[in-house]
């Protein structure tokens, strides 16, 4: 009589480890390489004057644009005119008059307290926003939460299933004739 090896079975452990490893594979793909493939530029929003389409935290993805391409309507990422710092808002416009936008946020009641002469060569017209993923760049101490959560994910994805292996051990056969 001889004895076949049983066929392998995929065991809950293997599953899991494949999710996770596409839980975090592809929002990656999704927010690195595909944006970099189209020519999207990422911007992650910082505050929560558009929480009413953008919210704090979420990436949004934008493409740039002549400024004659930008329409009433149109949300666009900008350094604000009138401050010190370079740090770029999103806002939506809301009206376009002689070369100048005017723009507003979508908690505001009243449009931005600025113009914005539109004398670039090019503006970031937003293309789609994905909520939550920039949270990590928006919070205090981010960066630690990020790198605490990909290396919890990665001692899962190895260690999770971890079992010592089993000795095989051969019994000795008796009543075999020796010849």
């Amino acid at each position: 009589m001889e004895i076949a090896p049983v066929p392998h079975r995929t065991t809950r452990g293997e599953w899991r480890r494949l999710a996770l490893g596409l839980l975090v594979l592809v929002p990656v793909v999704l927010l690195v390489v595909l944006p970099a493939v189209l020519g999207l530029d990422r911007y992650v929003v910082t505050d929560r004057a558009m929480d009413g389409s953008l919210a704090r935290g979420a990436v949004v993805l934008a493409r740039e644009v002549p400024p004659s391409d930008l329409q009433v309507g149109d949300v666009i990422t900008f350094a604000q005119p009138d401050a010190e710092t370079d740090e770029l808002i999103v806002r939506r416009i809301v009206d376009i008059d002689d070369g100048v936008a005017t723009t507003q946020a979508d908690t505001a009641g009243a449009p931005d307290p600025w113009r914005l002469p539109l004398t670039d060569t090019a503006y970031a017209r937003v293309s789609v926003g994905v909520p939550w993923m920039g949270y990590p760049f928006v919070l205090d101490g981010g960066w630690i939460w990020l790198a605490m959560a990909a290396a919890a994910a990665l001692w899962v994805a190895l260690f999770a299933n971890w079992r010592s292996p089993t000795k095989v051990v051969k019994t000795a056969q008796t009543g075999v004739p020796v010849t």
